[in-house]
């Protein structure tokens, strides 16, 4: 399979590139995980699978993010906690999704995630065959640097591979929420270059972000849908399977 890199980076595409490299000169970068724990130990091989990268450590280099993640609905109104860590990333091999074209971070979404997709026989067959086409074999790589999808991301996939929405519609909606970067920590190794820096108490003021985020999202997805316009010049699921 040959990989696909971005030959004409947009905007927002380029700025996201630039965000990475320049994460990336570091040796030595800080990332922030927000959940409802103030105690909490990454470890290898302990989480669900079926997350955007698989099972591992997600984490991003935005804290402003980190603290909203750590009032999500998941909550449940008590308290939430940002924890920062310190990565080594010297000899680590990091695949890094921002420079590649977006349909192999469509295809490791696709992967990872449970589709719903009940009795749609012709779905079923265009997500196997994109897979075939465009899923990376991420086996041996240590990071994975990409996008970050919430449910509601993963349904614009879904509507992508069933057909409903061209590729520079799903790629808009992706943006929509402006989810940012992750920092996805997969093999052992990198877990072993994780210091844990601080952890500290999320302000309430953050309460109710990750919502608003989400339902913003939504409508700017559903007005992108309703005005994609017609086929001319554009790319659907059967342009790939």
């Amino acid at each position: 399979m040959e990989t696909v890199r971005k030959d004409s980076p947009n905007t927002a595409e380029y700025a996201e590139i630039a965000e990475v490299k320049k994460l990336l000169q570091k040796r030595n970068i800080s990332i922030y995980h927000g959940n409802k724990n103030e105690t909490m130990v990454p470890t290898y091989g302990v989480g669900g699978s079926d997350n955007d990268y698989g099972k591992g450590f997600y984490t991003t280099p935005n804290k402003e993010l980190a603290k909203e993640w750590a009032w999500g609905t998941y909550t449940q109104g008590k308290k939430a906690y940002i924890h920062t860590f310190e990565l080594d990333t010297s000899d680590l091999a990091i695949l890094n999704l921002t420079e590649l074209d977006s349909i192999h971070w469509i295809a490791e979404l696709l992967y990872n995630r449970k589709l719903n997709l009940g009795d749609k026989e012709v779905v079923r067959d265009n997500v196997k065959i994109f897979l075939e086409n465009y899923k990376l074999d991420t086996s041996n790589y240590d990071i994975i640097i990409g996008y970050r999808a919430d449910d509601s991301y993963f349904a614009y996939a879904e509507a992508f591979v069933s057909g409903t929405i061209y590729k520079d519609t799903l790629e808009k909606a992706l943006r929509t929420g402006e989810l940012g970067i992750q920092v996805f920590i997969k093999s052992e190794k990198a877990f072993g270059r994780l210091t844990k820096v601080e952890v500290n108490e999320v302000p309430d003021k953050y309460r109710g972000f990750f919502v608003k985020r989400d339902q913003y999202a939504r409508q700017q997805y559903n007005t992108l849908r309703v005005n994609q316009g017609g086929r001319a010049g554009k790319q659907t699921i059967y342009d790939f399977v």
